[in-house]
């Protein structure tokens, strides 16, 4: 059960949010404090003038705004925003420092009494003091005037809202391994830094708290939870700054997103003396890349885009002031952990950075921070440290040639590993960034000794969200329509392109040509035979025949062969020149090597990542002066354009040059664009302005990313009819924009919107909102797991998917290539053990555990190979082999370390890391299955109404009597059952849906065939689909056992060996007819869930969608195959696992709510159960009768009932194993109270090695007597305690797994351990053990014998498991084991050595 809530008696704000959050399961609001008052601040004005002449810098002149050449802004008197009408715009709030603290609510006197305190001639800004008494401001060794700071605006002036029920940097994450009840409160990366800083570093930390406590801002309470208090508990100090004086003060720039706009026709002054628009409105320069990014779309528009978007504003700033209260909240946390630690206050040997941000100058210094003009020095060499940011205030210094004011951002940073302090001036066009306290950044410059770090024009580069890899191309393409961009990441799309296959196909033979030493004519052509019949499939779903694409690719290879030839191939003496631009001039190059092709390149501290088209060596000859470069070699299909197309395209250059900067420690500071089309090569060199301009614009992409992510908010439209006419995105994007509070006015489409989006109710909306959330929610914690790839060792988490510390098995060769069709490279990796390593084998069990890898992966999961030692990415691929002994991963191409020869010993050395490649995953097809259903068409309507309205489905009761050959084939079926009957008629009269609850062992499988094998008589198409591989494959299996042809949609590594023959790429199809006649001949189409982006499936349909495991199957990813059909028959058991769900927020929010269930609670007459069960004896089946299923379930036979172990041979050894294994009581359970056997927790594992010892003594026992090994099962809830039953048992074909992944097993006898024991055992109740769903899988495992191991007297403070033990007493089934038993062979001892 989840944590109790606290008792509040505050009145809650209702949003969307939180309407939608069921209390019974919510977490009560943890850290609800520093809230503002909005809705009080609006209404309230300065009453100090003192401000109100005082210029404040305002951006002017938006609509002159050009990408080039732009200075800072001029502000004189009369153009300034005065505090007074800043203050309309912007909220105030009351300060209460003890409401919701414990302590008692300060009153109106009290609250007099701290506006006295405040300094003469202060502007009481809030009405209420911020100012904290001077005599609290001291910090030692310091003077107190050193310590005074201006209030961040970025704190101040920004709306508050009621934090949400999760603080955002806190999740519950119920885990296998979790040894604190298995609930436990996860703090973030951030605070578990801060943490481990404080533990190693308590000096340091000191510091922060002192300077922390002062420097940062106090957030009021809301005046709605005024009266909500915090009874009995610790009053928590607030982290506070002084008030800052009027003339200090300086407005919120209107780039802040969010905030209104104080006028919009004085922002900026441009010097557009060089800047010229064409008649299409395009800005033309030297420089495409200089402009603000957030100017690009930051218009009166969008504001009153977000207007009409309701809360959208509100949202966002949210989510920015619950991230610093977050941050606010684990810096105390961090630096409260052991007082005991803490520092003398006398100590002046450490110098707290509390003042960087104000205190020092405003400068740049240029000895300290100089970088090379094109790629920085300190990407090529240095660390790679991300900083928080703590605080964000905003400061005007005097332009050099000029008195006029400039602006400036002052960042506050903390150091995440060493919890150093530091400061980042934000100069020139750099003040413009959106960057808000809480962010993450990564500063590409040197810091002085003062700890600050200038950021302008000439020097170093600010990272914004650096944890966020954005491609290269992406970052190229936002800058036409952002929205675009956003919804490109978020949604994995169907659609084929003739165009872009075309493009693919040119590509790999180009690149074909690059790598071969003497490419011919005759080399290309063939290779473009290979690479059609390779893409055959996405032919077939581009509607087009190979003959035609094939003379498109042989019309282009001459040009491509050609240029070859020049560039690389000095055959023919002829010498080849690039223009790279004026400055640089025409020169001679020569392709000397090809490094790689399609490489991929991430790096993580410019938060970009790429695949290069090619990487190559060139010798650049300019005036007989050679010189070798590396560089990024682009290829575009097209011919070379002007305008917009051009510009993304030189964009993407210079970003692959920063990545391969990073990748190849060096300095990359051009690049080659060939356009073949119209066979014209350009030189691009990087130039500091164009770096400037990208890296910003990667920065406002990464947060519109962030944003959708965090708030489903996304960049406003573009408001241009010709654009979004022939946009992809236009229904999707509409949709999105009705929901989200917008209408036809604000899209700027008029007709078209309303067209797209008048079937939109609020009831849809809600709908789509609502889960759109929940994916997102989820789709954060695996955000958590991908900066693992990257992190360093010292803060790596330990929920990481991946697998460290593998080397390359040296016993197999480096591999080769089966053919040049297969084209994959397969590696096997061990575990990096240097003294056992060359004697690895899976047969041997004892190496086997002493090599065993505990791994989180499965075959057919893509992957991300890293080196170990640098995380750098090296290759992407998949698994095609996994056991606890190796990994298999097949890849499109050699392994190579860049910067190496990469020979095999090169390979052999480096320790390795293979990750789970979490940008494969199911979010952007998931949201791509939600937005979908709200489209405008017949089929999206039909789901609407069955699953959003919740309509009632229709059954044809006319056709029972009919003579319909399919029912009269049910009807005469000896095999089935009459459960088994009543549901395949069941599907076969139902128009909308049918439900089929499939209880444990009642035949779900076999019912399924013969409803398909009944379908089929009718002729009826059907689509096959499950969550996993398994499960389609186990069907299919039967389903070829019965003579029943099928095709299997699935990659070749993924798929059951046994139906691999299915798949269209072992039928070795040669061409697109050929796909069309398999695929019409056949009726049966089997395909996962997440695999119905096929090819194959495109413009396919379906008569019935039959979907195995619903009940295991989150809502979003089932409306992916339901699309195909137009009935559909879910079949699972909602009683069993639910849907998987990582995120504790989304979970009790409603994602764990499968379809099924939503549907079987909704409409109960839509479901047929199965009932009779042809697994369990009866002894065993009784349990989860009592417990689940309400004695619904039966046995199938007197057979089943009656069924019983047989034992070869009866030597036990023990008295009390004689006892355990008898045949004729089938339920045993194994009380240890009197060993005792207690838990043993390691960290936040859990394992008990006695129980474990015991668990492996009779399995031994078992398979000493006959009973095969593969009949044996062994069952847990937590991982820790199955890797220790593995390494004791010592073999290798015994199952030991957790529950979870023994949903769908059965064997003969199953073992369970249930670990718990401890003195107190109240805690159990929280655990993994107090959820029924895994208790009755674990319960229903077993065919003839179920042995269970645990403490009653701690079990018993679980409800279920209470009931549980009473049953198996009323069988007679409990055996207590004491000391004596034990002691008997000296186990106990043996016990000890296994922790």
């Amino acid at each position: 059960m989840p944590p109790r809530k606290k008792p509040s008696s505050s009145s809650k704000k209702s949003n969307p949010i939180s309407e939608a959050q069921p209390s019974k399961f919510g977490i009560q609001r943890f850290f609800e404090r520093h809230t503002q008052n909005a809705l009080l601040a609006s209404q309230k004005q300065p009453t100090n003038d003192e401000s109100a002449d005082r210029p404040v810098s305002a951006p002017q002149d938006s609509k002159s705004v050009a990408p080039l050449n732009y200075r800072m802004p001029s502000v004189t008197g009369s153009q300034a925003v005065a505090p007074n009408n800043l203050d309309s715009v912007l909220p105030r709030a009351d300060y209460n420092l003890n409401s919701d603290m414990g302590g008692p609510k300060m009153g109106s006197s009290e609250l007099q009494t701290r506006k006295d305190i405040l300094p003469a001639g202060a502007n009481e800004f809030n009405n209420v003091s911020q100012n904290t008494p001077s005599e609290n401001l001291l910090i030692p060794g310091f003077d107190a005037v050193e310590n005074l700071l201006e209030a961040s605006p970025g704190i101040s002036k920004i709306v508050s809202h009621k934090r949400s029920k999760f603080s955002p940097g806190m999740f519950i994450k119920q885990s296998q391994d979790d040894g604190v009840d298995e609930v436990t409160w996860k703090i973030s990366p951030v605070n578990e830094r801060l943490q481990a800083v404080s533990k190693h570093t308590p000096q340091i930390i000191q510091a922060l708290a002192e300077s922390s406590r002062i420097n940062l801002l106090p957030v009021g309470i809301s005046s709605e939870n005024q009266t909500s208090l915090t009874k009995g508990g610790k009053f928590e100090k607030l982290l506070a700054s002084p008030v800052t004086k009027a003339a200090e003060r300086s407005t919120v720039s209107k780039y802040e997103k969010g905030l209104k706009r104080i006028k919009p026709d004085q922002d900026m002054v441009f010097d557009v003396s060089s800047t010229t628009a064409n008649d299409s409105g395009v800005i033309t320069g030297q420089s495409p890349f200089r402009t603000p990014p957030s100017l690009s779309y930051c218009s009166d528009k969008v504001i009153r885009d977000v207007e009409n978007n309701g809360l959208s504003d509100q949202l966002y700033l949210r989510q920015h002031k619950k991230a610093l209260l977050e941050l606010l909240d684990q810096v105390e946390d961090a630096i409260c952990v052991e007082n005991a630690t803490i520092c003398d206050k006398n100590a002046n040997y450490i110098k707290p950075q509390d003042a960087i941000a104000d205190n020092l100058p405003i400068r740049v210094d240029c000895a300290a921070e100089s970088t090379i003009i094109h790629t920085p020095r300190e990407a090529i060499s240095g660390s790679n440290s991300n900083y928080l940011v703590l605080e964000v205030s905003e400061k005007h210094q005097l332009a050099n040639s000029s008195a006029l004011q400039s602006p400036c951002k002052v960042l506050r940073l903390i150091n995440e590993q060493t919890g150093e302090e530091k400061a980042v001036n934000l100069l020139e066009e750099w003040s413009y960034s959106v960057v808000a306290p809480g962010d993450t950044v990564n500063i590409i410059g040197q810091f002085d000794d003062q700890g600050l770090c200038g950021v302008d024009h000439d020097n170093n580069f600010l990272i914004v969200h650096p944890d966020i890899l954005v491609s290269g191309s992406r970052v190229a393409a936002s800058f036409t329509c952002p929205r675009r961009t956003v919804l490109d990441e978020r949604l994995k799309y169907n659609e084929y392109s003739i165009a872009a296959l075309n493009g693919t196909l040119l590509h790999q033979i180009f690149q074909a040509g690059l790598i071969k030493d003497s490419p011919t004519i005759n080399f290309l052509e063939e290779y473009a035979r290979l690479v059609l019949q390779r893409n055959i499939e996405s032919l077939y779903a581009c509607g087009v025949n190979e003959n035609d694409v094939h003379k498109t690719l042989i019309d282009a290879i001459p040009r491509m062969l050609n240029w070859i030839k020049l560039f690389k191939n000095s055959e023919e003496k002829k010498d080849a020149y690039v223009d790279f631009g004026c400055d640089n001039g025409i020169k001679k190059v020569e392709i000397s090597e090809v490094i790689d092709i399609e490489e991929m390149a991430w790096a993580p501290k410019y938060g970009l990542k790429g695949m290069i088209d090619a990487s190559v060596s060139v010798k650049v000859l300019p005036k007989g002066n050679e010189d070798e470069k590396v560089m990024p070699l682009e290829f575009k299909t097209g011919k070379a354009m002007s305008g917009q197309s051009s510009i993304e395209h030189r964009a993407q250059v210079i970003l692959y040059t920063l990545l391969m900067s990073e990748r190849y420690l060096k300095n990359i500071d051009s690049g080659l664009l060939y356009y073949l089309r119209s066979d014209q090569t350009e030189g691009i060199v990087v130039q500091r302005s164009d770096l400037v301009g990208l890296i910003m614009r990667r920065n406002e992409l990464a947060s519109d990313i962030l944003r959708a992510l965090t708030t489903q908010q996304l960049p406003p439209m573009l408001q241009s009819p010709s654009i979004c006419r022939g946009c992809r995105h236009l229904n999707v994007c509409s949709i999105y924009h009705k929901v989200q509070g917008g209408s036809a006015k604000s899209s700027g489409l008029g007709d078209l919107f309303d067209s797209h989006t008048n079937h939109l109710s609020s009831t849809y909306s809600k709908f789509l909102c609502h889960w759109d959330r929940l994916i997102d929610l989820e789709a954060k914690e695996t955000e958590l797991v991908k900066k693992e790839m990257w992190r360093s060792h010292t803060f790596k988490s330990q929920n990481s998917t991946g697998l460290s510390s593998v080397i390359l098995d040296a016993s197999n060769k480096i591999p080769c290539p089966k053919s040049l069709k297969d084209n994959c490279f397969i590696y096997r990796f061990v575990r990096c053990n240097p003294s056992s390593l060359s004697e690895v084998s899976d047969g041997d069990p004892s190496i086997a555990s002493t090599n065993y890898l505990d791994i989180k992966l499965r075959s057919g999961d893509y992957v991300i190979l890293s080196t170990e030692s640098s995380r750098q990415a090296i290759a992407s691929g998949v698994i095609t082999d996994i056991s606890h002994a190796h990994v298999s991963a097949s890849f499109s191409k050699r392994l190579r370390i860049p910067g190496s020869l990469s020979t095999s010993q090169d390979l052999y050395k480096q320790v390795w890391r293979i990750d789970k490649d979490e940008t494969v995953t199911s979010f952007a097809v998931m949201r791509f299955n939600l937005v979908q259903l709200f489209l405008q068409n017949d089929q999206s309507a039909h789901l609407r109404k069955m699953i959003v309205d919740l309509e009632a489905p229709k059954f044809d009761s006319g056709s029972m009597v009919s003579q319909d050959p399919a029912i009269s084939y049910v009807w005469s079926e000896k095999s089935l059952n009459d459960d088994q009957r009543r549901s395949i008629l069941k599907i076969l009269t139902a128009k909308d849906y049918a439900l089929i609850l499939g209880m444990p062992g009642t035949g779900k499988t076999s019912t399924m065939v013969h409803a398909v094998k009944a379908l089929l008589i009718r002729g009826t198409s059907i689509l096959l689909t499950a969550y996993t591989n398994s499960a389609v494959d186990n069907l299919l299996i039967k389903l070829k056992a019965q003579g029943i042809d099928f095709v299997r949609i699935g990659r070749h590594e993924a798929v059951h060996e046994e139906v691999r023959e299915h798949c269209l790429s072992a039928t070795n199809v040669q061409n697109v007819d050929e796909i069309k006649v398999r695929l019409e001949q056949v009726k049966v189409v089997a395909v996962t869930c997440l695999g119905i982006t096929s090819p194959l499936l495109a413009n396919r349909t379906f008569d019935v969608c039959i979907m195995d495991e619903a009940g295991q199957t989150t809502l979003p990813v089932s409306l992916g195959p339901l699309m195909f059909s137009s009935m559909f028959v879910l079949v699972g058991d909602h009683y069993q696992l639910p849907p998987l769900v990582q995120s504790a927020e989304a979970r009790e929010n409603g994602m764990g709510v499968s379809l099924f269930c939503r549907l079987s609670e909704a409409h109960p007459q839509a479901i047929s159960a199965l009932q009779s069960q042809y697994r369990m004896c009866q002894g065993i089946m009784d349990l989860s009768n009592a417990l689940i299923y309400g004695d619904r379930l039966s046995c199938g036979s007197t057979e089943i009932a009656n069924a019983k172990l047989e034992f070869s041979t009866l030597k036990w050894g023990l008295p009390w194993l004689k006892n355990v294994l008898n045949p004729d009581r089938p339920v045993i359970f194994i009380d240890t109270d009197k060993l005792p056997a207690l838990e043993a927790r390691e960290q936040k594992t859990i394992n008990n090695p006695v129980e474990a010892h015991i668990i492996v003594e009779i399995a031994k026992a078992l398979i000493k007597n006959g009973i095969g090994e593969e009949q044996v099962g062994i069952i847990t809830p937590y991982n820790s305690q199955a890797n220790l039953i593995r390494q004791a048992a010592c073999v290798t074909s015994l199952e030991i797994h957790t529950i979870d992944k023994y949903q769908g097993r059965d064997k003969d006898c199953i073992l369970v351990s249930f670990v718990r024991s401890s003195e107190n055992p109240s805690s159990c109740a929280s655990s993994l053990l107090g959820d029924w769903h895994r208790i009755n899988v674990a319960l229903t495992r077993g065919k003839k014998k179920l042995i269970m191991a645990g403490s009653c007297r701690t079990l018993s403070k679980v409800p279920l498991l209470k009931l549980l033990i009473k049953k198996v007493e009323q069988q007679s089934g409990i055996i207590s084991l004491s000391k004596k038993d034990i002691y008997q062979k000296g186990e106990l001892k043996r016990c000890s050595h296994m922790r």
